[in-house]
């Protein structure tokens, strides 16, 4: 397989030639959206009449060679075709105009087919490389927030490496997975999150998505499929939509070198408020032993400590992006090499990314092409584990008359207080890290045996190893690792994935326009983790496996296979380019589930209509000064979904059979799920019906679309009633309905000779709904999402939201009343109970993009969510340790309104708030700990100056850009915690996910960049 993607790579470069000088002018110059200043890479530039002509680079750049007098054509899809006559200047450039009907506009959907947009009978929606390098952000999924109209993306907080969830429509899963697919040039790769790595769990060591990995400054464009229509030929992993990934290609043209830079200054974006009235101490004493601020009030004068805020620092970061690119008209290549290095808020914690990329294309004569890509990337990340006291943020718990930076004995050991580890000493002394080598590698034969017809293969792998490691010094307090401990695992992930494209086109007289698509794909992913746990070194300061006596360590492996076989077809038919009409349809084999059920078929249709085109084929009038465009959309598609790998059968326990008179062996494993060998594929349904309008000559469009889809017989992972005999299974049943709308605005406001102003808004509403789940369950529970010492976790409700909070309440009667004690106090329910919806109301997101003189750009996002809750356990932890400002009133007292159960009777007993109740009886409800997490955030502002061509004709340098960005620099929202952008146990969370849980995770940052990019 190396082999041959390095012979494709051999050969594209071996065939690039370089253009001569024979001609009179050696014509160069730049080609630019008139709109926006940005590059037009691709540009077709041709001398009128002749053969002759090459392509912009990915700066927009050209050359070409052309005599006095000639006349250049410049056409690039989308926009207006432009001539330029050439005189004695060696220098044109040109702006192009966006083509007011943009009828030409053209999408990458699947498997890496270019499709005309008027086409497609369903919503996709696309950032263009600008779009994405100026948030700024080393995650490929964060730079798409705020952008893309029905996608959720939720940081998981400020931590570098930090992972990112994203959601598109909502969720189709109760158990499984609800991400979508991302493909990189027409292969689907890896953006798996584990959910914990080397025996910890997500919420203390929350691990990184794998798409950190891709370098943003590679990627020329992304598509979102949104609902299953779109996504359809992907078959059974795209049920959650589709993120598809174009890299930067090649050029014609003379070779260009790219360069670019920033450096950027972060700090903690906001923290939660502490009391300082009261110190340390227990029911109202001071006692120096004491982990709680329960003691008497600071004395005038006394030194008060902010603990919490002396964590944070401010962190460096810096990254620089070099790239080459060029050709000619038969052959291009392109290669890229980063290096990305984020500081961390929290010092001892780090990212550190080196990329490498080369592609290349040529054609083999006339009718056969080959290329190939090679991406290397290595990711190193260092952080600290969080998600309780002995994390980084049980400095919750500190005491503010006791300086925590203090934190180590005259004799060298940790300066700790009662049983929890001090926070800076763990920022040392328990460092966890992950070392990342991955390779993705592409090929691909490109044969056009006949006009009429192509034949496209594309092979690829993704395949990396993560090697983790987890450390805890000698000398910490955790209970049995006190003498130093070490978790370690390695994971080798591959997929590698197989595509055959058989393309037809015919045309049927002068108006009907068809072509199918036979499709053959094959894909086979392996998995295989090794973890070492060993605790108690023998010289305390080495740390090694081998330090620990072999009865102190445990190893375990897993190993994952899966193979998905996939056979689909695509039928696109077209009436003169105005109507269309298209049907798909694909047949899945899938090893995960029973050899009866291994093969299920699903398909597709959709259709548009082009009404602005069809009124003027019948002779009617469009209004074109006013109705530029319009279009009309419907679809329906059905998508199938497996199962995880080896669920069908009941794994096996490492203990022995010890207690029966049958012979000694391995037992049924009770602590993992059962098997379910009668498991079958599960099917979503969506509909979608829209309308893509433009008035005024495409200074305004208006995108609307209405979608609702069904997820029906779930694969569930859930826990079993006592009387199964069995704890987790995985069984068929429950229902998920998500319905929504979407909203798309484009505007330019303003367009003159020197002045441009764009608006971009997009709205999002969108509803889940369990409808139905199997046998007598009325809840499936999340363990992955729990928080505040197991009182709220995430969970879907029979009749409710997907996006559930299930957390603790006070006991109440049929009345509502509460039931208290013979003290007068509440007292707390047995059983969880359904105490929020994190789900938002709506989202929406608000760009401005100004230019003035294609010199000076100013674009701007405010990144909008309403409504959804957020269970603040940060500040169940506060209250606990009598930090919170909820706990001022201490000593105050108070008749609660209820009933006294023992008896019945209303309640007039007075109790006393205090110590005891903040402890023991107020954090194990959750009402109070649930907030509003509606925010209107300042995404990023970013300023680009150009340097004036004039300025650099003397020397090497053809374009020179700088700029500055500011990131969240302005949060509105009324929520107490962190930062209502959270996900406490990190991405990695199926289900409703762990998004909405603020539990004591490492704070957001709010940063500042500045950088330049260059072109030779």
């Amino acid at each position: 397989m190396k082999k041959v993607l390095l012979l494709l790579l051999l050969v594209g470069f071996s065939l690039t030639t370089w253009q001569g000088w024979a001609q009179t002018v050696t014509v160069t110059g730049q080609v630019t959206s008139a709109a926006d200043n940005t590059p037009l890479p691709g540009v077709g530039v041709v001398v009128k009449g002749t053969t002759r002509g090459t392509f912009t680079d990915v700066s927009g750049q050209y050359t070409i060679q052309a005599s006095e007098g000639s006349t250049l054509v410049f056409r690039f899809i989308g926009y207006t075709t432009k001539e330029m006559p050439v005189g004695s200047s060696s220098t044109i450039n040109v702006a192009l105009q966006e083509d007011a009907r943009s009828l030409e506009e053209v999408v990458v959907t699947a498997f890496g087919i270019e499709q005309e947009k008027r086409a497609l009978g369903y919503s996709v929606q696309e950032l263009q490389s600008r779009d994405i390098t100026e948030t700024q952000q080393p995650n490929i999924v964060n730079t798409m927030q705020g952008k893309v109209a029905g996608v959720q993306i939720t940081n998981s907080g400020g931590a570098p490496g930090a992972s990112a969830i994203m959601l598109i429509r909502g969720g189709t899963s109760l158990s499984g997975n609800n991400q979508p697919l991302y493909v990189v040039d027409g292969i689907p790769v890896d953006n798996t999150t584990a959910v914990g790595q080397g025996g910890l769990d997500a919420g203390t060591a929350p691990a990184s998505n794998r798409a950190i990995d891709i370098n943003p400054e590679d990627i020329e464009s992304i598509s979102v499929l949104k609902g299953p229509s779109a996504a359809a030929l992907y078959g059974l992993r795209a049920a959650e939509g589709v993120v598809v990934i174009t890299t930067k290609r090649g050029t014609g043209g003379r070779a260009r070198i790219n360069y670019s830079n920033s450096f950027s200054f972060d700090v903690v974006n906001k923290l939660p408020e502490l009391q300082s009235v009261y110190k340390q101490g227990e029911q109202g004493d001071f006692d120096p032993s004491a982990m709680g601020s329960w003691g008497p009030q600071f004395e005038a004068g006394e030194t008060i400590y902010d603990n919490l805020e002396s964590i944070f620092q401010t962190a460096f970061t810096q990254k620089h992006d070099l790239s080459v690119s060029g050709g000619n008209d038969r052959s291009t290549f392109y290669g890229s090499a980063s290096h990305y290095d984020q500081g961390g808020i929290v010092d001892n914690t780090s990212l550190e990314r080196n990329s490498f990329r080369v592609s290349a294309d040529t054609k083999v004569g006339e009718k056969l092409k080959v290329g190939g890509s090679a991406n290397y990337i290595k990711t190193g990340r260092t952080y600290v584990s969080q998600g309780s006291a002995n994390g980084v943020m049980g400095a919750v718990y500190w005491p503010r008359n006791d300086d925590m930076n203090n934190y180590l004995n005259p004799d060298g050991t940790q300066r700790t207080i009662a049983t929890n580890d001090n926070p800076v000493w763990g920022i040392y002394n328990k460092p966890i890290s992950s070392d990342v080598d991955r390779l993705i590698a592409i090929g691909n034969v490109v044969y056009d045996p006949f006009e009429f017809l192509n034949i496209t293969y594309r092979l690829g792998t993704d395949y990396y190893t993560d090697n983790f490691k987890s450390v805890r010094m000698p000398g910490t307090t955790i209970t049995g690792e006190e003498k130093g401990a070490l978790s370690q695992s390695t994971t080798n992930n591959q997929i590698t994935t197989s595509t055959l494209l058989v393309t037809a086109k015919k045309t049927f007289g002068e108006t009907i326009n068809t072509s199918l698509t036979l499709g053959h794909n094959v894909e086979s992913r392996h998995r295989q983790a090794a973890t070492w746990y060993g605790r108690n070194f023998i010289a305390p300061d080495f740390v090694g496996i081998n330090n620990v006596v072999e009865s102190d360590r445990t190893v375990s492996q897993a190993t994952e296979r899966q193979r998905i076989v996939g056979v689909f077809a695509d039928l696109n038919l077209d009436w003169k380019g105005i109507a269309f009409l298209n049907f798909r349809g694909r047949n899945d084999w899938s090893s995960t589930l029973p050899v009866k059920d291994q093969s299920f078929f699903y398909p597709a249709v959709s259709t548009s209509i082009i009404v602005t085109d069809l009124l003027e084929d019948i002779g009617a009038t469009s209004g074109d000064n006013f109705l530029s465009f319009a279009k009309v959309r419907a679809s329906w598609a059905r998508v199938g979904k497996d199962a995880l790998p080896h669920v069908l059968e009941t794994t096996l326990a490492t203990s022995t059979n010890s207690f029966t008179i049958a012979p000694r062996g391995f037992i049924s494993n009770a602590n993992d799920y059962y098997g379910n060998p009668e498991l079958k594929p599960e099917f979503t349904n969506s509909f979608e019906v829209g309308a893509d309008l433009r008035f005024l000559r495409n200074r305004l469009g208006l995108d609307v679309t209405y979608y609702k889809t069904s997820t029906d017989e779930q694969i569930l992972g859930t826990r079993l009633p006592p009387s199964s005999g069995g704890f987790l299974a995985y069984l068929n049943g429950g229902q998920i309905d998500n319905e929504g709308v979407e909203i798309m605005v484009n505007t330019q406001l303003v367009t003159s000779e020197n002045f441009t102003w764009a608006l971009d808004l997009n709205f999002a509403k969108n509803k889940s709904t369990v409808t139905s789940l199997p046998g007598t369950l009325d809840r499936v529970e999340l363990s992955d999402a729990w928080a505040a010492g197991q009182v709220a976790q995430g969970a879907a409700f029979l009749g409710g939201t997907l996006f559930g909070i299930n957390g603790n309440v006070w006991k109440r009667n049929e009345e509502g009343q509460l039931l208290l004690n013979n003290e007068g106090y509440p007292q707390v329910q047995s059983t969880l109970q359904y105490i929020g919806d994190r789900n938002p109301d709506w989202t929406g997101g608000i760009t401005n993009t100004f230019t003035y003189k294609n010199a000076l750009s100013l674009s701007f996002l405010w990144d909008v969510r309403i409504g959804g809750d957020i269970y603040n356990a940060t500040e169940n932890v506060l209250v606990r340790s009598g930090l919170s400002t909820k706990t001022l009133n201490r000593g105050e007292t108070k008749v609660f309104e209820g009933i006294i159960e023992s008896t019945g009777e209303p309640n007039t007993q007075s109790v006393v708030l205090d110590q005891d109740y903040y402890q023991t009886i107020y954090p194990f409800q959750g009402y109070d700990f649930v907030e509003d997490g509606s925010w209107w955030r300042l995404r990023y502002v970013t300023l680009t100056y150009t340097l004036p061509k004039r300025l650099l004709e003397k020397t090497p340098i053809n374009s020179l850009q700088f700029f500055g960005t500011a990131r969240n620099l302005i949060l509105i929202t009324d929520y107490s915690g962190v930062d209502p952008e959270v996900s406490g146990s990190g991405a990695g969370v199926g289900g409703s996910g762990s998004f909405g849980f603020d539990n004591l995770g490492v704070p957001a940052t709010r940063g500042f960049d500045l950088g330049l990019r260059l072109t030779l």
